[in-house]
């Protein structure tokens, strides 16, 4: 359904205090604090060479931008912010197991439906990383 109006109501009724800022993610260190929950879902760190999609804006989101973003987590972390960071799971590749082994990563399938390959469709792996043990509030815990 195109245009549910009770879910966008809900919707509107949800973000009525909610303030959402557009650019780097950087300039929202000033409003992180205890009460602060930042869900991060940058480009994903490509699969392979042929399926890079993370050329999205002016600036190629790479390894750099990645290690810059983990950077950014551990400074939410100090101002004691909850986050969740999504990106791919690069088989033999532990760039982002790495990265963010000070944190709690899990490994969770997802169901992709877009590919211009039909055969590589499907579930594939892909990580969820927080700043707090998922486990201890009942997410992911069949999945880790």
């Amino acid at each position: 359904m195109i245009c549910d109006e009770k879910n966008i109501l809900a919707a509107s009724a949800g973000l009525r205090n909610v303030e959402i800022l557009n650019g780097d993610f950087e300039k929202t260190i000033p409003y992180a604090n205890e009460n602060s929950f930042f869900y991060l879902d940058p480009p994903y760190k490509p699969l392979s060479i042929t399926s890079s999609f993370n050329s999205y804006a002016e600036n190629e989101f790479d390894d750099n931008e990645q290690i810059r973003l983990k950077d950014f987590c551990v400074k939410l972390d100090t101002k004691k912010s909850k986050w969740i960071l999504s990106n791919s799971d690069v088989e033999n590749n532990d760039f982002l197991d790495s990265l963010y082994n000070k944190f709690f990563i899990n490994r969770v399938s997802a169901k992709r439906a877009i590919n211009s390959k039909a055969d590589k469709r499907g579930n594939l792996n892909e990580l969820l990383i927080t700043n707090y043990s998922t486990t201890s509030v009942g997410l992911f815990a069949s999945q880790s």
